[in-house]
């Protein structure tokens, strides 16, 4: 079975729901808040970078609204280029995505970087941890800018000795402004069919789709290398495509850097893979030779893949069954009586939205 022609879908909707928020660290310690609001801070002279009119809106993907990671996202990326690590989601996350991405984090504060608590520690949350901007560093103590989940944008100060200390700080560089990510994993479930997963952010790109580059066989612009473009909006993104390429191959996976903005296109990785080249439609008789007596049976299977749809069994231009099948899924069809004689019957998966028809072919002799 061959799927249409072009990509088939790409997948993002559920992966978009990824947890990215925080809630507001644990009021059991002494917490110094020295403002709270984003109006009650900007009277005190502790600015939010902008974020009170914005915070409506996403930033790295991150949950809108009041959110630990959400406000830090945009202090990032306004006023100063900073790409998002692959692995940068809910705010416990942060720590171990920037040390995977050879991102700095130590113990060692900086105005810029950004305060990370793990789950649990500090009085973050036990469920999903804690970040804050650092805006002073003071004698054995730092003053941070923060939003919460259910709760409101502050400013506080915290010391070494308080119980409030984070468990790092983040020192993100600055980017040239081309796309970061990485190629995650790459399969192929079945003929002329690639699965795979990756995820990528421009950190100078306009928000919405950004663009994609597969190449086939060789680094783009190998001769005779397949290639072909696609599109997400998604950070983590996972597509499912059609290719002519059959075999074993290696797969490099691009992010292309957002024309009219700074930086360049940057490959994300390159996997080996074998390409399918057998049909999603498998079928074979439970016995090939039978008395004109008996009923021919045949099993009929499809991929574990989005080949659900409708299956017929046809000796010639005669149908003998007609049977629905779920992708992922075997069962063994009863067919009628047929005289004596050597037969050859198709099997043919028909023509679905996603899937162009196709057959095959298996022999039945009759005594």
């Amino acid at each position: 079975m061959r799927h249409a022609h072009g990509p088939i879908r790409l997948l993002g909707a559920a992966v978009a729901l990824v947890m990215t928020f925080c809630a507001a660290p644990a009021q059991g310690l002494s917490i110094t808040v020295l403002c709270t609001g984003f109006v009650g801070c900007s009277t005190a002279g502790r600015p939010d970078g902008g974020y009170g009119a914005v915070y409506l809106r996403s930033f790295w993907g991150m949950t809108a609204g009041h959110n630990c990671t959400n406000y830090v996202a945009y202090r990032l990326t306004h006023g100063r280029l900073v790409a998002r690590p692959p692995g940068t989601n809910s705010a416990m996350t942060w720590g171990p995505a920037a040390v995977r991405a050879h991102v700095p984090v130590d113990d060692v504060p900086a105005v810029g970087a950004v305060a990370w608590w793990e789950a649990g520690v500090g009085g973050a949350s036990a469920t999903s941890g804690h970040v804050a901007y650092v805006e002073a560093v003071l004698p054995g103590a730092l003053l941070v800018s923060e939003d919460n989940l259910h709760g409101d944008f502050r400013w506080r100060l915290m010391t070494r000795s308080d119980g409030t200390w984070p468990s790092g700080f983040i020192h993100y560089p600055a980017s040239d402004g081309s796309p970061r990510g990485e190629f995650i994993s790459v399969a192929s479930p079945d003929a002329g069919v690639l699965d795979f997963w990756g995820s990528a952010s421009d950190p100078d790109g306009p928000p919405g789709n950004r663009t994609y580059l597969v190449s086939l066989g060789g680094p783009r612009g190998t001769a005779g290398a397949e290639s072909y473009t696609f599109e997400s909006e998604f950070f983590r993104f996972h597509r499912i495509s059609n290719v002519g390429t059959r075999g074993p191959t290696t797969m490099y996976l691009y992010a292309l850097n957002a024309p009219g903005t700074a930086g360049r296109d940057v490959l994300l990785g390159q996997r080996a893979v074998t390409v399918r080249s057998r049909s999603a439609t498998h079928a074979s008789f439970v016995d090939s030779s039978i008395a004109r007596t008996q009923h021919p049976k045949v099993r009929v299977s499809l991929a574990p893949t989005r080949a659900s749809g409708t299956v017929d069994i046809m000796r010639g231009s005669t149908l003998l069954k007609r049977v629905s099948l779920l992708s992922g899924t075997r069962t063994t069809v009863t067919l009628p009586r047929q005289r004596k004689g050597r037969w050859t019957i198709s099997v043919r998966y028909r023509r679905s939205v996603a899937f162009t028809a196709s057959s095959t072919s298996i022999r039945l002799t009759v005594r």
